[in-house]
């Protein structure tokens, strides 16, 4: 903290001023958006740390931060009561409506550090706890480790605050919070005039709190009538997550009339405070950055946030999470939804201050069977009621394969089962439509075997089935006069195969920060059985309802923010990094896919959470050693993975005090290295915690990954509590494959205890900057290159080539689901040809478009399948398609967000020739390669137009022909 606070009081992350505000853009120039600005003084958790942000000397130096927003307001020509809010304890900043020219000119404001756009995000247990081992004799319930006196803050969809879940019994003791109604007002329910039901609650010692945090979402998007203007939950989402992080221990659960069981929390006895930072349709980054800063100053301990959206840069929740961390904060995130392709991790999950979780399966599900008459059994999964046996139909013969709503002939489906296909819209919306339809049950299938099948709360009996099951029943349906059936729902069955990574849960590497393993961990995620809101949106739930049994990474999140929890209780003092470290590095391997191969750190992390009992050594609860890093090593991090985001004289400056600038240098519990070259060598620092247990002495056993050779100095480790010792682990290439991801560990064993970190490593023939960027009609760059291989080497230049511009309009689609027909109604479809090209390059830049927008972009090879898609939020879009085949490339606009209805936009196009040749010109470079080896290339370029974007591409060629390309942006515009 010391370090950060010097970094930023001095001024040294300080955006400098520009140096003639002349030739910044007019304030009042372009288009309105969102935006959240973000200050170089710390915020109050970093100067005063949190158990003092409510203090008078905190208070008072609150109202200077804020005086210095206003005139960072002033300076920039805006009103100083312009900001829609403020923020000054986990973030120093404000959220503020600014044109582009105002934005540009903000940027350019003595102590402003970062000028962030303000997008939305999306949402992303019973037998769980037994799974886990939490009531085992010896496990944390039963040993009085449960979270008593932890504070766990919940960012979502609010909470049904009557639910028994979230009662108080009685016995639960005063939280400790400064209940002061200035700084903690109690419980934000009873706005009847809005919504009749949502009836005034007092809140009491088990839920302490709840706040809506959406002004912006109010502001901008509004409240529909049947949604509760306060921070009573109308999606489920917000209760679920609560009642599994922290829910109490022996409610009895019930789904649509069945009796499903007892449940329990991870930490039944922690305090909930529950935060509304999403509506309907999402959540703003200002709002829930807003909501991080209210939960570090109302003291909350753990926070969870099943929360995110698609991979890019960096948003204010982001930032303010890492100030969160400084403060002490444990913070859950999940992974996100859209496994099982590479590269799928979300945002925020992508960052490693936060605690990323995948999905998995437990040893509990809720099967469902259907019987057809005179024909097999069918299983799959439910969680609904049962029917008799009862006519069947087709919904493909009955209007719609896909059962979309108002589609279905009601005359065919009436009192009958329907058989539905999945896809197009939700699950739930298909048994909403058979519902409405007058059909008595639904039978689900999926596209294919590998997808995951759901226990959702469906509006009629309903059992979730694969493809080849879905194909039987069609089949039977097909040949049978009159198809007959009846539904099983909502048995409890014991599931041996468990844990198996779920299809859904978004798998690494990391999109954005190639050197950090994500996810960090899994946990379960399927068919977690929690609460609910009994007053949902209409037609996405059935009503009066008080639990339900769903699936998503959402739900795998809240188990490791209720392990945080329990691990606060024992050890208050451990830093977020080293409970994260605990719970990785004591974590187990035995965790499949769904295809029956085993899961690598890019499905599960480092493995699947196992908490054991509290007393045992090599649990989270004692793992005897933990990698500590703060807010500087993030910064750190920040330099490599987010250079564009950060001044460089902070990283200049971290250097000089010895921090790592390179994200493979950051201090983490696993190991990755996302372009090994040769071979390199990776430092990390272990901190002892082993209490009590005198000086323990480690040596390290090696998983190497296949192809490659690992050694590490040195060979073993003395060190005694509270000690830290350092080790180097080199990596070298033998005979891996380049390009091929391989994985492996390295454990620290001692008597006592065992400490593993996973490894990932991908092989590459050189490694060289992806791109250099450069401005004028002539210029010159070098190009670092470091080779891992000895043989032949050539270099040759291609391009510069002029953007090719698209100018046009896009509607805002209604569903917000990219489908090519949704050309002239969501879509805008561009065409480019390309015929023996290096690159084509796709990119819409945020000021493409207007400031608040979030357009996103879809390719159509010329096969006609979709080849690339780039989905940042906000609108930030980038495409690259290196060795293109010859055809035309089919590339759609979609506007995802497009606020007041439709978003000018402009989208820039480059072909870049594989024939080397043009005004980029290669002047020096090395004619062969030694393997580890750096040399630099010089290239230099002429007649880049002014007013025009240029690019160009510098090959790099070995024994086997071309290796890869670096390219050379000549940005003029």
């Amino acid at each position: 903290m010391a370090i950060l606070a010097a970094l930023l009081m001095t001024g040294v992350l300080a955006t400098p001023v520009a140096a003639d505000l002349n030739d910044v853009p007019p304030a009042d120039d372009g288009d309105t958006g969102r935006y959240v600005v973000v200050m170089t003084d710390v915020p109050l958790v970093t100067e005063f740390g949190a158990d003092a942000v409510t203090s008078a000397a905190a208070q008072s130096r609150a109202e200077e931060l804020i005086d210095d927003q206003e005139d960072a307001l002033r300076s920039a020509g805006l009103s100083r009561d312009a900001a829609a809010r403020n923020f000054t304890v986990s973030l120093n900043g404000f959220a503020v409506e600014l044109t582009e020219g105002q934005a540009e000119r903000m940027k350019g404001t003595d102590g402003v550090l970062m000028v962030l756009e303000d997008f939305l995000r999306q949402p992303q247990t019973d037998n769980s706890i037994q799974f886990l081992g939490l009531t085992a004799p010896n496990g944390s319930h039963n040993v009085g480790n449960t979270g008593e006196g932890v504070i766990v803050g919940i960012i979502d969809s609010g909470i049904w605050p009557e639910h028994p879940s979230f009662a108080d019994d009685g016995t639960y003791p005063d939280p400790g919070v400064v209940l002061d109604e200035s700084v903690f007002p109690a419980c934000d329910f009873g706005n009847t005039a809005h919504h009749p039901d949502d009836a005034p609650f007092e809140c009491n010692n088990k839920l302490i709190g709840a706040r809506q945090m959406i002004p912006t979402y109010r502001a901008v998007v509004g409240a529909e009538d049947y949604e509760f203007d306060s921070a009573r939950d109308e999606d489920g989402h917000g209760s679920h997550v609560a009642a599994t992080a922290a829910g109490n221990a022996g409610v009895e659960a019930t789904v649509l009339g069945e009796r499903m069981g007892i449940i329990s929390g991870v930490a039944p006895r922690a305090h909930i405070i529950a935060y509304k930072g999403l509506g309907e349709l999402g959540g703003f980054t200002s709002d829930l950055a807003g909501a991080v800063d209210q939960a570090v100053l109302d003291g909350v301990d753990v926070i969870n946030y099943s929360i995110g959206g698609g991979a890019g840069g960096i948003g204010a929740d982001e930032i303010a999470f890492l100030f969160a961390a400084d403060a002490g904060v444990h913070v859950a995130t999940s992974a996100g939804n859209s496994g099982p392709g590479p590269e799928t991790i979300g945002d925020p999950a992508t960052k490693p201050w936060l605690t990323s979780v995948g999905a998995s399966t437990h040893t509990r599900k809720f099967q469902g069977t259907v019987r057809l008459s005179g024909g097999p059994r069918i299983q799959g999964v439910s969680i609904t009621g049962s029917t008799s046996r009862i006519g069947m139909v087709d919904a493909a013969d009955a209007g719609s394969e896909l059962c979309l709503p108002g589609e279905l002939d009601e005359e065919m489906v009436a009192g009958k089962i329907v058989l539905c296909r999945r896809g197009s819209i939700a699950r739930l919306g298909k048994s909403f439509a058979v519902y409405a339809a007058g059909g008595a049950g639904m039978i689900l299938y999926n596209n294919n075997d590998t997808d995951d099948l759901i226990s959702d709360s469906h509006f009629v009996p309903s059992v979730h089935v694969n493809l080849t099951d879905g194909l039987k029943i069609k089949r039977y349906i097909e040949r049978r006069r009159p198809p007959t059936a009846w539904i099983i729902g909502g048995q409890s069955v014991r599931d041996r195969s468990a844990p198996v990574m779920a299809n859904f849960s978004s798998r690494g590497a990391d999109p954005v920060a190639r050197d950090i393993i994500k996810p960090d961990i899994t946990a379960p995620g399927v068919q977690v059985l929690a609460a609910t809101t009994p007053v949902p949106i209409p037609g996405t739930l059935p009503p009066g309802e008080l639990f339900m049994a769903i699936a998503g990474t959402s739900m795998s999140s809240p188990h490791v923010a209720g392990l945080m929890a329990l691990i606060d209780q024992i050890h208050p003092d451990w830093s977020p990094a080293a409970v994260k470290s605990a719970i990785m590095t004591t974590a187990h391997q035995d965790v499949e896919n769904a295809d029956g191969s085993a899961a690598d750190p890019f499905d599960m992390g480092a493995g699947h959470i196992d908490p054991q009992r509290p007393a045992r050594r090599g649990s989270p609860f004692k793992p005897g050693l933990v990698y500590e890093a703060g807010t500087p090593d993030y910064l750190g991090f920040i330099c490599d993975a987010f250079a564009e985001s950060i001044n460089p004289a902070t990283c200049a400056a971290l250097e000089s005090l010895g921090v790592p600038t390179d994200a493979t240098g950051l201090n983490y519990p696993s190991i990755g290295v996302s372009e090994l070259a040769g071979s390199q060598t990776i430092t990390r620092t272990v901190t002892s915690v082993a209490t009590g247990e005198g000086r323990q002495v480690y040596r390290p056993i090696i998983e190497a990954p296949d192809g490659y050779e690992v050694t590490v100095s040195p060979k073993r480790l003395r060190i005694s509590e509270g000690e830290s010792a350092t080790y180097q682990v080199t990596i070298t290439n033998v005979d891996a494959p380049v390009g091929e991801w391989r994985h492996g560990a390295i454990t620290w064993r001692s008597f006592a205890y065992q400490v593993r970190s996973p490894i990932s490593v991908r092989g590459v023939d050189y490694a060289a900057p992806a791109q250099v960027d450069g401005s004028g009609e002539s210029g010159a760059a070098e190009i670092p290159i470091t080779f891992g291989y000895s043989g032949p080497y050539s270099a040759a230049g291609h391009g510069l080539e002029p953007a090719t511009v698209f100018a046009d309009n896009v509607l805002q689609d209604p569903d917000q689901t990219f489908d090519p027909a949704d050309v002239g109604n969501g879509a805008v479809l561009h065409e480019v040809t390309t015929s023996g090209a290096a690159l084509l390059r796709i990119a819409m830049p945020p000021d493409a478009t207007e400031a608040s927008a979030d357009l996103d972009i879809f390719v159509i090879g010329p096969a006609g399948n979709t080849i690339a898609q780039s989905t940042a939020a906000g609108t930030d879009e980038l495409i690259d398609i290196v060795l293109p085949a010859d055809g035309t490339y089919q590339i759609y606009v979609h506007g995802w967000s497009a606020p007041g209805g439709d978003s000018d936009y402009l989208l820039y196009t480059w072909v870049v020739s594989a024939t080397p040749g043009g005004n980029l010109s290669v002047d020096s470079a090395p004619g062969s390669a030694t393997l580890g080896s750096t040399e630099n290339i010089g290239v230099s370029w002429s007649g880049a137009t002014e007013g025009q974007w240029h690019l160009g591409a510098v090959s790099h060629s070995g024994p086997a022909g071309l290796m890869g390309l670096s390219l050379v942006n000549v940005d003029n515009r």
